[in-house]
């Protein structure tokens, strides 16, 4: 299917064998009906394998740097993440329903033009992970003392960019095998240290520490590191039959975000609070051996794999975005080629930018990105899963989105107004660099501005959508898509 012309006669796919026939073809063109065979054991391990990895270490430790003990750093790790999992398993359920990307799916909210700084936001996410992720492994192998820095950098990026190019079927292939390593040793670790008793019993302690700040910046950081993949969920639920249970998604989905996120953040929790004087990596390393010697590496060496397969799939959504928004100024045929080219642009940069970046780099700022993608993040979520749910309850024309001259338009004053005032609202509560708003000092400092973008962006999106004639859009829908699995081969 073409992006310029949805009434495009079809073109029959060219018949390769070998390497490239191994390839992805698509993009962000819409999926058929006859290629919706995804597995849905697939979304709770790829997820489960996205979230636990060493980034999530970085997330789990912060609570402790802090001040607050191990109790309560677990619990404000876990009610963050269950916050986080809540809208980002909801997304999932619209891959299956559009087989389309996520970041088309906000064409309808915000217009062709009006979106593109929501994904230009998405883009930098992406980006961003890559970055961190070959940062952080290049780090990592020096401080085990195996080698430079940059150029473990480079070789995680370049095993990401190759995972990326073979597409959605090998990620989650690579995904289902991480997952087996991750849960083999998560689960030695955790129950080793406490079958041996090396977690002291006074660190559970809920009548110390306590501190508010500190308790509701760790649930916010964790909340909004989870949120984070509500940018692209859809992207890798998009072959799933049409007809798959929301319920079922959402809750499959739901188990591998938790559980991965949750334990890797525990792990890092653990470590900082068992050698405070140490950083995450080197005492997993040293807490891995209180089990048995060698553990501790294993536990790094199968989260650092996690790591990769995320950056892949930063890399894989990242080149999904900028199709998404060159198409959007420029209609495009979605061809094998601009795959490659785009994923190419993010992997590449991505991996100069983590050679060059010091690997000091995310001890010191991993707090402030967290909280600036959760002030910006938190309406764009509200904005889709409002329109999607309560809306326009998952009434979409993938024709029509394609359209330039479509029923969508290029402009949608309601998503772009709502999402402005979902960032206002939170301007007095947030507490960023050297600015604090009125309402975080007036509540001691505890930050809850991305709880009240939230549901802000939410109401307003709602309200402004009342007079949109859903009737109407449901009748051009049926009109527009009655044909749309015979236009849905892929472009070479």
């Amino acid at each position: 299917m073409t992006t310029s012309s949805p009434r495009t006669k079809s073109v029959e796919p060219r018949s390769e064998s070998g390497v490239l026939g191994r390839v992805e073809v698509r993009s962000i063109d819409y999926v058929p009906l006859r290629e919706r065979k995804g597995r849905l054991l697939d979304q709770a391990t790829v997820w489960f394998a996205g979230s636990a990895q060493l980034l999530s270490l970085a997330t789990g430790a912060i609570g402790i740097g802090l001040g607050l003990n191990l109790a309560w750093t677990l619990l404000a790790l876990a009610l963050g993440t269950i916050l986080g999992t809540i809208p980002v398993s909801a997304h999932a359920t619209q891959g299956p329903h559009l087989g389309l990307p996520q970041m088309v799916q906000s064409r309808p909210q915000f217009g062709r033009y009006g979106a593109l700084f929501i994904w230009a936001m998405a883009i930098v996410v992406y980006w961003g992970y890559v970055v961190l992720g070959g940062n952080l492994i290049g780090t990592t192998a020096t401080e085990l003392g195996w080698g430079s820095a940059p150029l473990w950098a480079i070789a995680s990026c370049l095993a990401a960019i190759v995972l990326a190019i073979f597409g959605y079927h090998y990620l989650h292939v690579a995904q289902r095998y991480i997952t087996i390593a991750l849960v083999l040793v998560i689960l030695i670790y955790v129950v080793g240290l406490s079958v041996l008793g090396r977690i002291p019993a006074a660190l559970f302690d809920l009548t110390q520490t306590f501190s508010a700040g500190p308790f509701m910046i760790v649930v916010s950081a964790a909340a909004a590191y989870q949120l984070t993949w509500a940018f692209f969920v859809s992207d890798y639920s998009r072959y799933m039959p049409p007809q798959t249970k929301r319920s079922r998604i959402v809750v499959t989905t739901s188990g591998g975000l938790f559980l991965g996120l949750f334990a890797f953040m525990a792990i890092g929790a653990v470590c900082a609070a068992l050698l405070p004087k140490s950083d995450f990596i080197l005492g997993l390393a040293e807490t891995g051996d209180f089990v048995f010697p060698g553990l501790g590496i294993l536990v790094l060496g199968a989260g650092g794999l996690g790591l990769i397969g995320l950056m892949s799939m930063c890399v894989y959504g990242g080149s999904l975005t900028l199709i998404t928004a060159i198409d959007s100024l420029r209609s495009v045929r979605p061809t094998r080629k601009i795959r490659l080219v785009t994923i190419l642009l993010v992997g590449v940069t991505g991996a100069v930018a983590a050679a060059l970046l010091p690997t000091d780099y995310l001890y010191t700022n991993l707090g402030t990105v967290l909280v600036v993608l959760a002030y910006l993040m938190g309406p764009w979520t509200a904005v889709n899963l409002t329109d999607f749910f309560l809306v326009r309850r998952g009434h979409y024309s993938v024709t029509e989105m394609f359209r330039r001259d479509g029923m969508y338009g290029l402009w949608h004053w309601r998503g772009i107004v709502a999402y402005l005032i979902g960032i206002v609202a939170m301007i007095p509560f947030m507490s960023i660099g050297g600015y604090q708003g009125p309402l975080w000092t007036a509540l001691g400092g505890v930050d809850i501005a991305f709880f009240v973008g939230i549901p802000v962006a939410g109401f307003f999106y709602w309200l402004f959508c009342r007079d949109i004639d859903v009737a109407k859009e449901r009748a051009t829908i049926a009109q527009a898509d009655k044909d749309i699995d015979s236009i849905g081969e892929p472009i070479e």
